[in-house]
């Protein structure tokens, strides 16, 4: 999962009403394809708090049983994300046991990677309009997409014993003054049994940052939603205090013993569930 940009110096937000009637749908996407392309590459290096919160249930998906709750120091520096975990359940990780600390839903790339692997020249995705969609007051044109496996970049493995690329599909949420995507999501198709893995999906809500006294699409929250043979896992992950990077930045983090590290919010979990690459 990862990172979007552009519009207003390809990065920088614009907030022109567009009327519906007026959109024509084949140069939204051309504008769509030119905001992901130019994205990652208009982004200001940045820190930021990235939290998880694990959740998990049984085969009924009745009772969600809320889990561990992680808090990352993630650093995005020319294109790169890199994550330290700094508080497991509210402590350092030196003072949580290796099973607490263990992540068993493993993901990355919220920053960029899913829109970039979507609209890149290589995805042979294929695109259907199918709408509009109000969200936080924005009316927002929706994009269902396809990506075959012979094109798909998404590699979904259990340990070390099985792995397989998969095809998928989901929907992206435009705006149709200058293509800045504000939503994205995916989910596996025909996942092969000896994965143990029935579904797994993800989404991705951007939200207005300012850094440096620039407005940037971030990510704000994201979601994974895996069900295996065994239960239900959901990762639910959000991203708080941005800050330009610079050598002087500094993250405070809390270690009160409530549980909870800082900032509070929510995410899946399970003994052997799968990994995904992008």
């Amino acid at each position: 999962m990862q990172f979007v940009r552009v519009a207003l110096v390809l990065g920088v937000l614009s907030s022109t009403a567009v009327p519906q009637d007026s959109v024509n749908p084949d140069h939204l996407l051309d504008t769509m394809r030119a905001y992901v392309e130019h994205y990652v590459a208009n982004l200001p290096n940045f820190i930021c708090l990235q939290t998880i919160e694990q959740f998990e249930t049984g085969r009924k998906k009745e009772r969600w049983v809320k889990k561990n709750t992680l808090v990352f120091r993630l650093v995005f520096d020319g294109s790169r994300e890199q994550q330290s975990l700094e508080l497991v359940n509210g402590q350092p990780p030196k003072t949580a046991t290796r099973k607490v600390i263990h992540r068993p839903l493993v993901t990355e790339g919220e920053f960029a990677i899913l829109l970039a692997n979507v609209f890149g020249a290589g995805s042979n995705a294929m695109f259907q309009p199918k709408g509009w969609k109000d969200l936080d007051g924005r009316r927002l044109a929706v994009y269902d997409y396809s990506i075959d496996k012979e094109h798909s970049t998404l590699k979904l493995s259990l340990s070390d014993l099985a792995q397989a690329v998969l095809a998928y599909h989901g929907s992206v949420y435009a705006d149709p003054a200058d293509g800045a995507i504000w939503h994205v999501s995916d989910e596996a198709d025909e996942i092969p049994p000896e994965i143990k893995t029935r579904s797994i999906a993800t989404s991705i809500d951007y939200g207005t940052v300012t850094l440096g006294g620039v407005a940037y699409l971030l990510p704000v929250e994201a979601s994974v939603r895996v069900a295996t043979d065994s239960g239900y896992l959901r990762n639910n992950i959000y991203f708080r205090n941005y800050q330009k990077f610079e050598a002087q930045s500094t993250i405070t983090f809390q270690s009160d013993g409530s549980g909870d590290g800082l900032p509070q919010r929510k995410s899946g979990q399970q003994e052997k569930p799968p990994e995904r690459e992008r």
